[in-house]
């Protein structure tokens, strides 16, 4: 039953891809950033992750902005009991971010996070979901150094910004990748 409802959601996402509006990277990814989605995608039921699939209002942000696609290589989404790791935009494509330095956008690999952590504080499991799934087999693919995975602020020229949020924890993060760094 919940195979076929997933599959229904699914076919509810389809929309035409615009693989032509997307830039191309020209340079090997040295860098890997966090982000939270609310920073970019407004709709409000994108702010708190909660355990519903939420990546049909993320489409629907896509769809507003008119963007040819998501913004980031990767979401997190906490379904049900446990968070999944998504790819949204192929490696071979940039992200486009207007307040990071196009030296670091440029060569870098973008998650996105569901949700707003300036208003919740992470679950433990996201951590170790992001270490695990996520950013250890992206080390190791692209030999790049756990020093250069970054927050969105760190890099951001936009002294205001708070990505992924107030609450998230960088050194847990680093903690739960280096936990599970594949050798």
């Amino acid at each position: 039953m919940e195979v076929k409802k997933l599959e229904t959601m699914l076919q509810e996402l389809r929309i035409p891809l615009k693989p032509s509006r997307l830039n191309i990277r020209r340079t090997n990814a040295k860098y890997i950033i966090i982000h939270h989605t609310s920073e970019q995608y407004l709709n409000p039921s994108l702010s708190i992750d909660n355990a519903n699939f939420q990546l049909r209002d993320l489409m629907k942000g896509v769809l507003e902005l008119k963007q040819a696609d998501i913004n980031y290589h990767f979401l997190i989404e906490q379904i049900k009991d446990d968070f999944h790791v998504i790819m949204a935009r192929p490696f071979a494509t940039l992200c486009e971010f207007d307040d990071i330095d196009n030296n670091i956008n440029n060569t870098a690999i973008h998650i996105g996070l569901i949700g707003n952590y300036d208003f919740k504080i992470p679950d433990p499991r996201l951590y170790q979901v992001l270490g695990y799934r996520c950013i250890s087999p992206l080390l190791k693919t692209f030999k790049i150094n756990p020093e250069r995975i970054k927050l969105h602020s760190e890099v951001s020229l936009d002294n205001s910004v708070t990505c992924p949020g107030e609450f998230f924890d960088k050194e847990a993060l680093i903690s739960a990748t280096r936990k599970y760094l594949l050798k």
